[in-house]
């Protein structure tokens, strides 16, 4: 059976992921903790190393990931069987990677500011184990046995470091709010629940080992690609290097404050939701039309940095997934969504003004009560 989010599949998927979370609930029947012996097993999902250069014919279907990954080949992709590298290679990275990180039961303190400290990541790993694992498996690289092949969209995949909803700006990572948000509030439209009911602090634990999972995987996807290519490896400047980047992720300032534009009805706020239009529409390089054509309703599917298929969003529709407030849309504006292929918009090209006049659009669009009429009359011909 295929689990998608075009019907009411994803109401199957929601039940499922609430359930999960339900006190008392989740993880019914399994143990919470991971054995002494267990390790993480070796990857041995193909490594995307190039995408293809045209678009995604269709969106991913539940249940064909990896065959569908492979399948970029004969598109013009290139991907890559792990188990191909020398096993001599192989093993000594599997050593370092139990040496640095060690396992889900027995954790080693990752270095940095980062608050990986074992203990921590330790607990995070039992709360995880109950509450992700079934979507995310053990790994993070989200093919989760029970649940995680079942869906479209796909689980997100932590190994490589990338993620989508970011409000650290310039820096590769987001920030630990940012995945405290989507644990707090879930992603719209997809199988990712909100973890509300979860305490405060066991949330940010789940955070922790969500860092814990892309650090470890990053290393790892970085030493097979370089090993892959032929080229040295140095898997201990890799770690160095992704605790970098998360650590520049907590330290980017905070987002540009929101302008005061009045009410929705207001003259003021209406003529930026024009101008918004305006900008959303102009056809220049990497305008929003490119991507979301007819607003969306029409849109151009793209590969992303995990092989899989981005759907724009539609945006007369009233659920975003990474939110609908205005400072969520202005993140996703003005920092883009690099691992989708959207393009931030940012100075010289635009100003903070031009970012905030396309908030203001994208946030009035599913409404036709709050467009101004000559705009309505555009993004809905037909009344």
């Amino acid at each position: 059976m295929r689990l998608s989010f075009a019907g009411c599949g994803w109401r199957v998927a929601a039940v499922a992921a609430l359930l999960a979370i339900a006190p008392g609930c989740g993880g019914c029947g399994q143990q919470i903790e991971y054995p002494p012996s267990f390790t993480f097993p070796a990857r041995a999902d193909r490594v995307v190393l190039k995408l293809p250069d045209k678009p995604a014919p269709a969106i991913n279907t539940a249940g064909k990931r990896d065959d569908e990954i492979a399948g970029l080949d004969a598109l013009g992709g290139r991907t890559v069987d792990p188990t191909t590298v020398p096993a001599d290679a192989r093993a000594g990275l599997e050593a370092f990677l139990k040496d640095t990180f060690g396992t889900p039961a027995e954790p080693v303190d990752v270095p940095g500011q980062l608050k990986l400290a074992k203990m921590y990541v330790a607990e995070g790993a039992k709360l995880f184990k109950r509450h992700c694992v079934d979507c995310h498996n053990i790994t993070g690289d989200g093919r989760g046995a029970k649940s995680g092949q079942f869906v479209v969209p796909f689980p997100r995949d932590y190994r490589q470091g990338v993620f989508k909803f970011s409000t650290s700006g310039d820096a590769t990572k987001p920030r630990r709010a940012d995945l405290l948000r989507t644990l707090n509030d879930g992603l719209k439209g997809t199988a990712m629940p909100s973890f509300a009911l979860l305490q405060e602090g066991e949330r940010d634990l789940l955070a922790g080992y969500v860092i814990y999972l892309s650090v470890r995987g990053q290393v790892e996807f970085e030493s097979l690609r370089a090993l892959i290519e032929g080229q040295p490896n140095d898997p201990g400047a890799r770690l160095r290097n992704a605790i970098r980047e998360w650590e520049k992720a907590e330290a980017a300032p905070p987002l540009a404050a929101e302008p005061n534009d009045g009410e929705p009805e207001s003259p003021a706020y209406q003529e930026a939701v024009r101008r918004g239009h305006t900008l959303f529409i102009a056809r220049t390089e990497d305008a929003c039309v490119t991507c979301h054509a007819d607003y969306g309703r029409k849109p151009v599917l793209r590969y992303d940095v995990w092989g899989t298929v981005a759907k724009p969003a539609v945006l007369t529709e009233p659920l975003l997934k990474g939110g609908n407030r205005a400072e969520d849309v202005y993140a996703r504006i003005r920092y883009g969504i690099p691992s989708v292929g959207m393009p931030a918009h940012a100075p010289p090209k635009y100003t903070e003004r031009d970012v905030w006049d396309l908030v203001r659009f994208v946030t009035a669009a599913p409404y036709r009560v709050k467009l101004p009429p000559d705009v309505r009359a555009v993004v809905y011909p037909n009344p």
